[in-house]
């Protein structure tokens, strides 16, 4: 058991290290004489784990802390928020193994959580969706909250969130990274940033675009140039969007699980149902491969199958 002098101690030591991060990295370099491509790969999968982590780390998390429960976490935020498949779900394990290996032989932690986490199973499994009456249902529950407190700013930005999210199927990364700028108010549609910083046009419909344009109109003055302000008037966190859209749901009474990257599978699945096809879907949704757009249409048959079995009279 750790004291609180001596746990207060390896807290400012981890930090001033930088969580060894750049002592891993040198390891990787000098001793496992591994390429400077793959050198910088490892530190950008350990930039990103930090990072998710950086709240935890904040309040006094230490990296012996970290357990087979926490990593899982990681992961699991990696293929829900950030469409990760198995084989980049396995490159990460195998950094954070290496990293941990490194952090216990260095005697930073006693032990490495990693022995008890298994590597990402190549099978992908079908997104959640939401059908048309769980959006009505959110909607008015967003809706509801600025009818009851009219001037509360956080309400009129909670539903412009919601309603940009369903009209664009963009990422929880893209949303919080955008900027004023990148709305375009006379064509009715926004510049996102997407992974490897590609840039696309998502479009909005009357909806959105009426939601956006009352939330801009309430928007504290700030030169912050972010569209998402926080009660702070600075830009609103990935983690701060998925606490009000967590809230939003249980005010909607929506039972299952929910989070912004299923409105962005729902997004694709009602254009899909709708009579959009694949390729504009990929490219609204910033898709490097077509493939990755084709579970939609598993989607659609799988609910095709649902409407079917509880539709037809005879069993």
């Amino acid at each position: 058991m750790i004291d609180d002098n001596e746990r207060q101690r390896l807290l400012n030591q981890e930090k001033v290290r930088g969580w060894y991060v750049d002592d891993f990295l040198e390891h990787l370099s000098v001793e496992r004489y591994l390429s400077e491509r793959t050198v910088a790969e490892y530190g950008d999968d350990l930039r990103i784990f930090i990072e998710f982590y950086q709240d935890n780390l904040a309040d006094g998390m230490l990296l012996a802390d970290f357990d087979a429960r926490t990593i899982r976490e990681f992961l699991k935020y990696l293929r829900d928020q950030r469409d990760y498949t198995p084989k980049g779900l396995n490159r990460k394990l195998a950094c954070l193994r290496s990293y941990f290996r490194f952090l216990a032989r260095e005697k930073h932690i006693p032990v490495s959580p990693m022995t008890e986490v298994r590597s990402a199973k190549n099978k992908r499994m079908l997104p959640s969706v939401l059908n048309l009456e769980d959006m009505d249902q959110i909607f008015e529950a967003a809706q509801r909250r600025i009818a009851a407190d009219p001037l509360n700013w956080h309400y009129v930005r909670d539903l412009a969130i919601i309603e940009l999210f369903y009209a664009t199927g963009m990422r929880l990364d893209e949303l919080v990274k955008s900027n004023i700028a990148d709305y375009d108010r006379e064509n009715q549609r926004m510049l996102v940033t997407g992974k490897g910083s590609k840039q696309r046009y998502v479009f909005l419909n009357e909806s959105a675009k009426a939601a956006l344009e009352r939330y801009l109109q309430c928007r504290p003055k700030t030169k912050t140039q972010a569209i998402f302000l926080n009660r702070f008037s600075q830009r609103f966190s990935r983690r701060g969007v998925e606490i009000m859209l967590n809230k939003v749901i249980d005010e909607a009474g929506i039972l299952h699980h929910a989070s912004p990257h299923t409105l962005r599978h729902t997004f694709a699945t009602h254009m899909l149902e709708g009579g959009s096809d694949l390729m504009t879907i990929k490219e609204l949704l910033g898709h490097e491969s077509l493939s990755t757009t084709q579970i939609y249409t598993n989607i659609s048959r799988q609910r095709m199958r649902e409407v079917y079995d509880s539709s037809h009279p005879r069993e």
